[in-house]
């Protein structure tokens, strides 16, 4: 398993090994440059599989021959946090932080999955406005709330909206186009590692040994709720989340199921088997004639559970389940802003 860890690394590297590079060819004065980039750009170090050395928690990197100061490698010490095993490192890059104005190295390792003795299950159904409604063996249920991410998403296509698209007499993107798909891909990224970060969390200490996700394979075919609604669903991340969630658990043991169907288990009531489609009153409220009532995520992933263990996960006879725990993940640190108004003005 993969993994990149981050450490900040002395500032010894200078434009000769990181600045804006360009070539003078067949001995000549010219340089020819492969695309425009400031001087002030640092380009990053990017080692793979060779031309560095990790030995304990001292990084050598070699800086090759052709440096005018004559320096033919360096060395740092690296910290990480506790508690992590690898087994080899694969990948190493030296980056400049505009932020902190610092390097850090960036390694990619190969990481030993840690042991489960765990034997619990869960169910996971995937929305948009729940981002994640889990369903566990004991009856409690988890909602990752993704409000925060819609709002992003909207707030960036709004400003998309004021910036010239790409056409088929001009498709290459403008620069302004690619910054803010960059933006928003690294908001949107953030929430959704702070939420499958957390959902792993929690099935780690309530003895997760595998979690259940509704297959949405063909989902989207024949969804029609007009331009807008099927825009903004086809380009839901879903199998993003599915990857975030694979590779998490796998670092800590747990297995992740994709083969369940996830259709109808919205529709169909989990308490009598009723496939209904006005029982769902509006988007968080289902209701059934036989006297069931649940938050309609909730009733999904309530179904999910039974088609993949064939039992359900509500105990007792009074088909209840816990009140269910609604989390929501801000963007923190980050800030989201107006650009300037001369940067969003369509072009003419």
């Amino acid at each position: 398993m993969l993994s990149v860890w981050k450490h900040s690394t002395p500032s010894f590297f200078t434009s000769q090994g990181l600045g804006s590079s360009s070539t003078r060819r067949n001995g000549g004065t010219e340089h020819h440059a492969p695309r425009f980039r400031p001087k002030s750009t640092l380009s990053p170090l990017k080692y793979v599989q060779s031309g560095f050395k990790l030995e304990g928690d001292r990084l050598t990197l070699s800086l090759g021959k052709g440096r005018e100061d004559g320096v033919r490698q360096v060395s740092f010490r690296i910290h990480h946090r506790p508690g992590v095993e690898y087994e080899r490192v694969r990948e190493v890059s030296i980056i400049y932080d505009k932020g902190s104005g610092q390097f850090e190295a960036r390694l990619v390792v190969e990481v030993k999955a840690r042991g489960n003795h765990g034997q619990g299950r869960v169910a996971v159904d995937l929305g948009e406005t729940v981002l994640l409604a889990a369903a566990f063996e004991d009856g409690t249920v988890l909602l990752y709330s993704g409000r925060f991410i819609k709002a992003a998403r909207r707030y960036w296509q709004k400003v998309r909206a004021r910036v010239k698209p790409p056409s088929q007499e001009n498709p290459r993107m403008s620069r302004r186009f690619r910054q803010i798909a960059r933006k928003e891909s690294r908001q949107v990224g953030h929430l959704l590692h702070l939420a499958t970060s957390h959902f792993i969390r929690e099935c780690v200490q309530r003895g997760v040994k595998e979690i259940v996700i509704g297959n949405l394979t063909g989902i989207r075919e024949g969804m029609d709720y007009g331009p807008r609604v099927n825009q903004r669903l086809h380009a839901w991340p879903y199998r993003k989340i599915l990857h975030m969630l694979r590779y998490k658990a796998a670092l800590v043991g747990i297995t992740v199921r994709n083969d369940v169907e996830e259709r109808g288990t919205s529709r169909t009531c989990h308490a009598c088997g009723q496939v209904r489609k006005a029982n769902r009153v509006h988007r968080g409220l289902y209701r059934c004639s036989c006297g069931w009532t649940a938050q309609a995520d909730v009733n999904a992933a309530l179904n999910i559970y039974e088609r993949a263990f064939h039992v359900s996960p509500v105990k007792g006879s009074s088909g209840r389940v816990a009140r269910p725990v609604v989390l929501s993940f801000r963007l923190g640190w980050h800030t989201v802003h107006e650009p300037k108004r001369k940067e969003c003005l369509r072009a003419s």
